[in-house]
């Protein structure tokens, strides 16, 4: 319908009656028959035909032209005045939309006026009105008028659309609001489109705010696009290109910046196991939360063997080498290392997708078999100045609930009860002194003496977090500025990590070409507590002191009746020791975008990533752990110094050119990609001796290389090379195909293979978008499968080359003398995984749901394989198995509730995992039988890994078990031929459990109101199984001239007839070979007896927040403030009892936070 209108007649309008010719009647028929909208590039035009209510059909209408009309209506609209004449002239209107306004009011009053008198005073002097004989009011404008309205219709607005960055945005939808008008920005975010002087432009784009903006006459409007969180998991971000979720047959999970921060603000590796349970992160049941602990983790299972034991205990510090089942880490495009991503602030993080099956992953090809983690920072957001500061105080407070150790009345009476003060021989003398030894103790013990040893190197620590971000520029230059600082405090004292991290990002765009670089700058230094592990507190007997009554610590904390000496760890604290680690990081990597057509865009990046790290380990000679050294020459070896230094340097770069295009209900996708990259690196370690001093805290005092050590360390150097080719195709948004080929060489493999070609190809089926679908509950219904194999690269450089060592302590004929280290291997070749993965996403209404099952096949697994010592080597890596992976992830969100920014929402998560090796070689039978006899060694009490087919890779292997015999003591062994023997084998251990969880998953509830919200997230896992290693250590194999589990007191077998859980150990000697003998306490080799069911439930994280309304802030030039308070590990409950964080105790984190905009 139109606009021009006027509310009174003139009374001189000029009105032609006479009929019309029988061939414009025709042509205004065919007019009305093809009456159409046209949208897109031409301008939309509706040609209307006004029928009145009735049925006229059949019915010979009179002329109405002279027949005389009265209407009393007032001020009603133009359409409402035609609606009352055609119900009393029986007339049919005709007119255009975009020539006449219906809508518009006029006075609607005649009394005895002609119905074109009518017509006319109401439409007004600018239009015509023609009548026809079959009754056909037929309006126009004058011809002076059309060609105004003409103009008006040929009107253009064109314009150019961006992102945050100031980078074109193709793809943006741009529609008249109401009205079906509208284009798309082509490849270069261009558009044109026709319009009138009032029309609204409303611009619309997947994980974008919608903007709407009135043309008010202008033919040029350039709009920046604002990023909505909400919707950036409509987007797929793969780190080389983005897709559309809709449109994708891969398996990816985007978590937005907003739902990282409701559960958690720890680190990222934290809050990212709080939402998606399919990437797993370790407990380190030593290490517990040690702030300078990196963590283990992995996607969809365990696919090759661990980290060699040899370089876990070397003393590497640099964090160079990464775990064989970690992820491949992407910030911003290019590769990072598991401590980049521990130390990046979280609030610059503006999303993380995890790719988990091989259409997702395959572009990364050789380096993608654990799964891609894409993590993304803020980007430029706009053209207005904007700072932000984030700021928060954590308190991480110790965990110690897992610890059931004993008071110290608890103590002595274990020690009564063991035969502690009972000769072994009939002594009356003996008997004695042991007596009054006891009741000195008791006594101490009565009187209050009961010192809790495990709260000594323990504190509260108080840490804080600092971030403030700078965006300033205009739509061709933008610079985005980070700096932040955060001090995370240890629960043990002395502990800390300090971070203190600059970026500068700067965008330019030139016509066509956008140039984009980001510096960054790392500084980081952590210390570790003087105080020595938590393990020596929690052994110490709770009758000893731990401080003098004049306040002083003494070296000693117990001496013994028999001279025996015990020493008190909390002396060290009074000592300089100092356990020191830093590194240095810079990176810098720039970009170029080539819109070189609409469809066509070139984008090369080149990163340079340099580190630079430092440690220092001292322990002065007065330290605790020289006790041992006795004697002249020993003592001439107290005090220690351990430094190390190392530098790594990565070099990569790759070029692509993307090409998209859409043609009717057909889009093309396409990428080609070339990269190169380089990867250097070396550490050193220097082990000195002998410092007379305490205050000799520096290496140059040491006085010798540490016994039977000279310098050490490792270095390394890879080089790679890959091609790819990424195809798409859609059609009509419903069926969805994608094909990924990448070829790969790297140095790190055999000569013989240093080429690998990895693929995927994926099919997907958008249902909701079928015709039969329409008006089904469904607003998302997409099924997906893909297959195709990726690579592993995640060992030691050198394993497949020949390396050589030198002979230092000779000379031969002055020359050094060589040696080969380790045999070269040309055919080792890439470890790959074979993926399948079936799935579906789906919406309806408030239920989101997203559904996969995976199955997925390693091959050529590398690891030590064991060849004839004939060779001159004992072992030579190789690739040796296949194993296997297969489960299911089911994540659901369901909104309960949502108006404006309230909302009432409820989530959960479920992955399952059965892990088996397949097929693995003979070689391994070597490996096994060392396991065999290293697990048969009597001062052994660990259970030990081995591998065979049909069995998991995280299989515990022991000897069954039929409990404790009450009329001997001694446990009931179950062999390999179903008999019973007291006889513990090692060739009768089998499998008795799995580490590995058969499921675990999250779930959780958010809501906010008014500004208020609160998050609560929980873990779980189950159907696992767990080797319990504190009742082995803290009861059966107990040392008890220290401190015990409580459950030493009821659990151990004392007395034939007796029912125990646990048996009574004696000794056992070894022959020294010089004629003397060793006495040992006896272990307990791996049983079945301590293999426990695991079933857990974590309260994982507690979020509340209030976020000020807009309204609110205006007044002080604020755009948002938000405050918050966060919990983390509030509380765990689970079906074993076993200590947790021996080393370094678990915490709970409490944190308060705020977030302010300006």
């Amino acid at each position: 319908m139109i606009k021009p209108l006027l509310k009174e007649a003139s009374p001189g309008l000029a009105l032609r009656r006479n009929t019309l010719s029988q061939r414009k009647k025709k042509l205004l028929l065919l007019l009305l028959a093809c009456s159409v909208n046209v949208t897109g590039n031409a301008f939309s035009q509706t040609i209307s035909y006004y029928v009145p209510d009735g049925d006229y059909q059949g019915k010979a209408v009179p002329s109405a032209a002279n027949k005389l009309i009265s209407i009393n209506m007032g001020n009603v609209t133009l359409q409402e005045a035609f609606s009352r004449i055609k119900s009393q002239a029986n007339v049919h209107f005709f007119y255009s939309d975009d020539e006449l306004d219906v809508s518009r009011q006029v006075n609607a009053r005649f009394t005895n006026v002609t119905l074109a008198e009518a017509v006319a005073s109401l439409v007004g002097p600018r239009y015509k009105v023609e009548i026809s004989e079959d009754n056909t009011v037929v309006i126009t404008p004058q011809e002076a008028d059309r060609e105004v309205i003409r103009k008006k219709q040929e009107a253009r607005v064109s314009g150019r659309v961006t992102d945050e960055k100031g980078q074109p945005l193709p793809g943006v939808s741009v529609m008249v609001k109401g009205s079906s008008r509208g284009v798309v920005a082509d490849n270069q975010g261009t558009y044109s489109l026709p319009v009138a002087a009032g029309d609204v432009l409303i611009f619309r784009f997947i994980g974008f705010e919608v903007i709407e903006v009135p043309v008010n006459g202008r033919e040029e409007i350039n709009v920046q696009m604002v990023p909505n969180v909400t919707e950036l998991s409509q987007v797929v971000i793969t780190g080389i290109f983005e897709r559309k979720a809709e449109s994708f047959t891969g398996s990816a999970v985007t978590i937005t910046q907003e739902e990282l921060k409701r559960v958690g603000n720890a680190n990222l590796f934290q809050t990212i196991r709080n939402i998606d349970p399919s990437i797993v992160i370790m407990d380190n049941l030593a290490l517990g939360a040690n702030p300078n602990a990196l963590p283990e983790m992995q996607i969809r299972g365990t696919s090759t063997f661990p980290v060699d034991e040899a370089l876990a205990g070397s003393g590497l510090k640099g964090n160079y080498l990464k775990s064989p089942n970690q992820p491949l880490f992407i910030l911003n495009g290019f590769e990072a290392t598991a401590e980049q991503v521990l130390d990046l602030d979280i609030n610059r993080v503006e999303s993380v997708t995890l790719l988990k099956d091989a259409a997702s992953k395959a572009i990364y090809g050789s380096k993608a078999a654990n799964g891609v983690v894409v993590i993304e920072t803020k980007r430029l957001s706009g053209s207005n100045t904007i700072v932000t500061y984030n700021g928060s105080l954590d308190i991480d407070m110790p965990d110690l609930t897992s610890y059931n150790l004993a008071n110290a009345l608890e103590k002595l009476e274990a020690e009564r009860i063991d035969g502690r003060y009972t000769p072994t021989v009939n002594d009356p003398e003996a008997q004695t002194g042991l007596q009054q030894l006891y009741n000195a103790r008791k006594k101490l013990a009565l009187e209050g003496l009961d010192t809790y040893w495990m709260a000594k190197p323990l504190q509260n620590g108080v840490g804080q977090r600092h971030g403030l971000a700078m965006e300033l520029g205009g739509q061709e230059l933008r610079i985005l500025g980070n700096l932040s600082y955060r001090d995370v405090v240890g629960v043990m004292k002395g502990s800390s990590r300090n971070n203190i991290a600059g970026n500068l990002t700067t965008s330019y765009r030139l016509k066509g070409f956008s140039f984009h670089n980001s510096m960054s700058a790392n500084s980081n230094k952590a210390e570790e507590s003087p105080y020595g592990t938590f393990a020596e507190y929690a052994q110490m007997n709770p009758y000893w002191r731990a401080v003098n009554a004049d306040g002083s610590i003494p070296y000693y904390a117990e001496t013994g009746p028999n001279g025996e000496r015990y020493t008190n760890p909390l002396y060290n604290s009074t000592l300089d020791s100092k356990i020191t680690s830093s590194y240095f990081n810079f990176t810098n990597n720039f970009y170029l975008e080539w819109a070189i057509s609409p469809a066509f865009r070139a984008v090369t990046r080149v990163g340079i990533d340099v580190k630079k790290n430092s440690a220092d380990e001292f322990y002065p000679s007065a330290h605790t752990q020289f006790e041992s050294l006795v004697g002249e020459l020993d003592a001439q070896r107290r005090g220690s110094y351990q430094v190390n230094n190392g530098e790594r340097s990565y070099l990569s770069g790759d070029f692509n050119l993307n090409y998209s295009k859409e043609v009717n209900k057909h889009f093309y996708f396409a990428n080609f990609g070339f990269n190169i990259s380089e990867n250097k690196y070396s550490e050193v370690i220097h082990r000195v001796e002998g410092f007379p001093s305490n205050r000799m805290d520096n290496i140059m005092f040491g006085r010798d290389y540490a016994l039977d050590s000279r310098p050490t360390g490792i270095d390394g150097i890879s080089r790679d090379i890959g091609f790819l080719a990424v195809g798409s195709y859609t059609y009509d948004n419903r069926f969805l195909s994608d094909l990924t080929l990448r070829t790969s060489a790297s140095s790190q493999f055999g000569s013989d293979k240093r080429w690998a070609k990895f693929w995927s190809f994926g099919l997907g089926w958008n249902l909701h978008n079928e015709g039969f679908m329409n008006g089904s509950a469904f607003d998302l219904l997409k099924v997906r499968g893909s297959l195709g194999s990726t690579g592993n690269q995640n060992f030691n450089t050198n394993a497949s080359i020949a390396t050589y060592a030198y002979y230092l302590e000779k000379l031969y004929q002055g020359f050094t003398g060589s040696y080969l280290e380790n045999m070269a291997n040309t055919s080792l070749q890439w470890e790959s995984k074979f993926d399948y993965n079936i799935g579906f996403d789906a919406k309806v209404k408030n239920l989101s749901v997203r559904f996969d099952y995976y199955e997925n096949y390693t091959e050529n697994l590398i690891t030590d394989m064991t060849i004839p010592n004939s060779t001159g080597f004992s072992s030579v890596k190789d690739n040796i198995g296949r194993v296997k992976n297969v489960g299911y992830d089911v994540n659901a969100t369901y909104l309960l509730w949502a108006k404006g920014r309230d909302f009432f929402s409820v989530n959960f998560g479920l992955v399952t995992n059965h892990n088996e090796v397949v097929q693995l070689s003979n070689a391994m039978k070597s490996y096994n039988d060392a396991m065999d006899a290293q697990a048969a060694e009597r001062g052994n009490n660990k259970p030990l890994h081995k591998y065979e087919d049909g069995m998991s890779m995280n299989a515990i292997w022991a000897v069954r078990s039929l409990g404790i015999d009450p009329a001997t003591g001694n446990e009931i062994y179950l062999d390999r031929f179903g008999n019973t023997t007291y006889v513990w084998d090692a060739k009768d251990m089998v499998v008795v459990g799995d580490s590995n969880p058969k499921y675990r998953g999250n779930f959780g509830v958010g809501a906010e109101y008014l500004g208020f919200g609160i998050n609560v997230t929980c873990r779980y896992l189950g159907s696992g199984q767990l080797y319990n290693q504190t009742l082995v250590d803290k009861v059966e194999n107990v040392d008890m001239n220290y401190n015990v589990d409580k459950r030493v007191l009821t659990g151990r077998w004392l007395y034939p007839g007796q029912e125990a859980l646990f048996k009574r150990l004696g000794n056992y000697s070894v022959d020294t070979g010089e004629g003397s003998v060793v006495v040992y306490p006896e272990k307990t080799r791996a049983t079945s007896r301590f293999v426990q069911d695991r079933d857990e439930l974590d309260i994982a994280a507690i979020n509340l927040y209030y976020d000020f309304k807009p309204a609110m802030l205006k007044h002080v030039g604020m755009e948002r403030l938000k405050l918050g308070v966060n919990m983390n590990e509030i509380a765990k409950v689970s079906t074993i009892q076993i200590e947790r964080g021996t080393d370094y105790p678990f915490a709970r984190t409490l944190s308060f936070s705020v977030l302010a905009t300006f």
